[in-house]
């Protein structure tokens, strides 16, 4: 069977290790939404910058395109069913117990670190869209992150803590 150029080069990016993050943002009927991302990637340090990216064809498209604010939850090493949960639409629903509000924007109690951002920028790119915020806050917890590599979850531990 032939390989599709699509499913080679996934499984040629699978070979980069990512992070694994859940962001989250407010729907406009007032609950919270949620969606695993491992395409989290720093910008700028002056202003602070991050950027992800959000797929066209995503159930939660309109949610996470359309949002001022939003929140990222650096995932932990544990936390890999909270990770297989925001994956899918139909368990995006964040309740109100599970998440707080920080400097303004929904995360996770979960999670080894996180960053309230404002949506800096927005721009199109093949499939996706980029969403590039602004960090205006952010605080990190010791711990063990969850990883994402070859198609697996795995772990990456504090090399100071040891």
């Amino acid at each position: 069977m032939e390989v599709q150029p699509e499913e080679a080069f996934r499984h040629a990016m699978s070979a980069f290790a990512t992070g694994v993050t859940v962001v989250s943002a407010a729907r406009p009927d007032g609950r919270m939404s949620g969606m695993t991302v491992n395409s989290l990637t720093s910008v700028s340090l002056r202003p602070r910058l991050l950027l992800w990216c959000l797929g066209d064809q995503s159930e939660r498209y309109d949610v996470f395109a359309n949002a001022d604010t939003w929140g990222v939850t650096v995932l932990s090493a544990d936390e890999e069913s909270l990770a297989l949960r925001f994956s899918r639409a139909e368990t995006e629903t964040i309740a109100p117990e599970e998440a707080a509000s920080f400097a303004g924007a929904p995360v996770l109690h979960a999670g080894v670190a996180h960053f309230a951002c404002r949506t800096h920028d927005r721009r199109v790119a093949g499939d996706h869209l980029i969403i590039i915020g602004e960090v205006v806050d952010f605080r990190v917890k010791p711990g063990a992150a969850l990883t994402f590599f070859r198609g697996l979850y795995g772990r990456a531990t504090d090399p100071r803590s040891s």
